[in-house]
């Protein structure tokens, strides 16, 4: 029996060992290190600010609430019975006449009600009537279910939206999106998982394809040990980028194409306002109907002066009226254009 301990030895427990450590040090040498998280803390008093929704995938749950982020940066807010922001000065009861959509910078994580780009605008535009329909999380593609449903009953003068090159993977829920939503906004709050139970979040694999819902429960998840081992770590990352076949900016592009031609088809106009830029969102205008109004924002994500840094990127009330001041040309333009039945078909910038 001794004879034949040694070799069962080697094979079942020693070369099993040297193989894993060989590959564990060479994924190392590549450049690969264990799966590291950067953890987001959120606090809101009351909870459940913000819960899962069956169509856009997260929805703003109606009430007033003090909201915390990473222990530092606190603001309060207020969502009405639809799941809208309050603007400050807007007409409670009044149809909207300028329609902003976006994900959290146009939501206003981080500042107060009165302290958003939308109240701002506002109040450089006391006759229009202003509503934020920005939510944190979401891409091109709920905004532009949001502005489908929306125009069935309502017909703004203006829809802007606020694009951020962070839309581009938000749209086809690329791997690294669904890692950063599933395992980090899980793991931002103990309460995520019970508010989360009924999301779907919206996509589009292709450009020509039908929008798929992706529901919470299967959006993403770590192999087993990818918090140990860099090897595991580097072999999911290598599987995520190449089952991963979707051109993000195309299918951006697409998504734009068609809010223009709704607002279009409701003789609303369409601004696409973009806050950031780098060399997607510089290909994305090129490949985008020449008929759509395209504002460069080039707002600074890095300042410590116009964000929260360290403690969050998101733009402090000194951003947020930095944009309003750059909206302002534009907006005022095309109301003014309107008004006078002068509006064109060319780029503003």
């Amino acid at each position: 029996m001794k004879s034949y301990f040694k070799p069962l030895l080697k094979w079942f427990l020693v070369y099993p060992f040297v193989i894993v450590l060989c590959t564990e040090l060479t994924f190392r040498v590549m450049g690969y290190g264990v799966f590291y998280n950067t953890d987001y803390n959120v606090k809101a008093e009351p909870n459940h600010a913000y819960i899962g929704h069956e169509t856009f995938g997260i929805r703003l749950n109606p009430g007033n609430y003090k909201i915390t982020l990473n222990d530092k940066v606190i603001f309060t807010t207020a969502h009405n019975l639809g799941g809208v922001r309050k603007t400050l000065g807007a007409k409670s009861l009044g149809k909207p006449s300028v329609v902003f959509l976006g994900c959290s910078f146009t939501y206003g994580y981080g500042v107060n009600d009165n302290n958003t780009f939308a109240s701002y605008i506002q109040g450089m535009f006391p006759d229009e009537n202003v509503l934020n329909l920005g939510v944190i999380g979401y891409g091109t593609i709920q905004s532009y279910l949001q502005l489908k449903k929306r125009l069935a009953t309502e017909k703004p003068k203006l829809a802007v939206l606020n694009f951020s090159s962070l839309h581009f993977m938000r749209n086809t829920l690329s791997p690294r999106y669904r890692s950063n939503l599933k395992i980090g906004y899980k793991r931002s709050s103990d309460k995520v998982e019970t508010l989360m139970t009924k999301a779907r979040f919206p996509y589009m694999d292709h450009c020509d394809a039908k929008i798929k819902f992706q529901p919470w429960e299967t959006m993403y998840s770590n192999w087993p040990l990818r918090d140990w081992l860099a090897s595991v770590n580097g072999m999911q990352i290598i599987y995520d980028q190449y089952s991963y076949q979707s051109d993000e900016v195309k299918v951006t592009a697409c998504i734009i194409n068609k809010m223009d031609s709704i607002c279009k088809e409701n003789n609303v106009r369409f601004i696409v306002s973009c806050l950031d830029s780098n060399e997607e969102t510089k290909r994305l205008k090129k490949i985008l109907s020449p008929s759509i109004y395209w504002h460069d924002i080039n707002f600074d994500f890095s300042s410590k002066e116009l964000t929260h840094l360290p403690f969050d990127s998101h733009p402090n009330k000194k951003g947020h009226k930095l944009i309003a001041d750059k909206l302002y040309p534009i907006i005022n333009k095309l109301l003014v254009d309107l008004k006078a039945d002068k509006v064109d078909n060319k780029y503003l910038d």
